[in-house]
């Protein structure tokens, strides 16, 4: 596809409809090209090769979000994503390939919201994955890790000169692989399917500057890697998603599925402390918005109930605070929440497909 028709692809990716119902497709009915590789569950995810990027692929994104506070125990979120997408017809020059690159830094205080959003033609240098040692960036966003593997590594985020975040970060525990080692369903047909994996067990600590004041800040971080060639399609209309910091130390990851005709697909995964994933069957999980946000004259779904029936909890999700929408020309929800109930904590959601 042309550079146009890609990007548009992603506005939809990230995007998508209006009020909680209907809901539009996040890829128009895009196709991937002939020769891209396909998600199977013969191939499950390994590490540390599957840290670095997947260009046969359609789509894929690295995604790191922080929940934060400073000295004074004031909480701040951040998020830095980057997303790797493949033109269709592959496109490849003397200047670049046909791999397009796009990144994502969101900044949260109680009080402001700083978003920024940068693209990248491939093989220019620019932006892309280096494997050995890891590293993501774009322009001179850098995520620089000591070895193959993401973790230990630095995070050097600078939006303008009032506003930046430098950390160094650490993971306390295993990666996890989501679904059967890594394929991860998204339907119940399984017509739609990804690899991905999580590092949840993140501890980062460093300095934030908004508005030209500077705090030292620590907290966790959430590490996502997804890859997929199953996501192009007219009836993918987005998902709501959630990756959860337990006060006892456990981690919960879940999200529902939105496809065309159906009822929203749940799944999820349950991580105890010492790291033991067990994949959440969809009978025993429930989802519900209790509350909403007008957005751009829409309603989005912002605090939400969640029950498990296996471990048994009963828990209630709720922004950390008004208007954490990454308005751009990619827009979509993206904010710190908290969480109560019958357990306790912090974390992430993603809502798309509400634009």
């Amino acid at each position: 596809m042309s550079m146009r028709v890609t990007l548009f692809c992603l506005v939809l990716l990230l995007t998508g409809c209006t009020e909680p119902a209907p809901r539009t497709s996040l890829f128009n009915d895009t196709s991937a090209p002939a020769t891209t590789a396909r998600v199977t569950p013969e191939n499950p995810v390994k590490l540390p090769d599957d840290h670095g990027a997947h260009p046969q692929y359609q789509l894929e994104w690295w995604y790191l979000t922080l929940v934060l506070q400073d000295e004074h125990q004031t909480p701040y979120g951040a998020q830095f994503t980057l997303f790797r997408f493949l033109t269709n017809p592959p496109y490849d020059s003397d200047w670049a390939d046909a791999q397009q690159w796009m990144g994502h830094v969101s900044l949260h205080s109680p009080e402001d919201h700083v978003f920024s959003e940068r693209f990248a033609a491939g093989k220019v240098g620019t932006a892309g994955i280096t494997a050995s040692p890891f590293s993501a960036f774009i322009d001179d966003w850098l995520w620089q890790a000591e070895g193959t593997a993401p973790f230990p590594s630095t995070l050097q985020l600078k939006v303008d000169d009032d506003t930046r975040l430098s950390l160094s970060m650490a993971s306390q525990g295993p990666y996890i692989a989501h679904g059967q080692q890594g394929y991860s369903v998204k339907s119940r047909s399984q017509k739609y399917r990804s690899y991905y994996y999580s590092q949840p067990f993140i501890h980062a600590a460093g300095q934030l500057t908004l508005n030209g004041k500077t705090e030292k800040v620590q907290g966790s971080g959430w590490f996502d890697h997804e890859w997929s060639s199953q996501l192009a399609d007219k009836d993918a209309l987005g998902w709501d998603w959630f990756s959860l910091h337990l006060d006892n130390g456990d981690k919960l990851m879940m999200f529902a599925m939105h496809v065309n005709d159906q009822p929203p697909y749940l799944t999820g995964t349950y991580i105890t402390a010492q790291g033991r994933a067990t994949t959440l069957k969809e009978s025993d999980l429930s989802i519900q918005a209790l509350g909403y946000e007008r957005i751009n004259q829409r309603k989005v779904p912002v605090t939400w109930q969640i029950d498990i029936a296996r471990p048994a909890m009963s828990l209630t999700i709720k922004p950390f605070k008004k208007g954490q929408w990454n308005a751009s020309r990619f827009s979509y929800y993206e904010g710190r929440v908290k969480v109560t109930g019958s357990h306790q904590g912090d974390g992430f959601m993603e809502l798309t497909g509400y634009q």
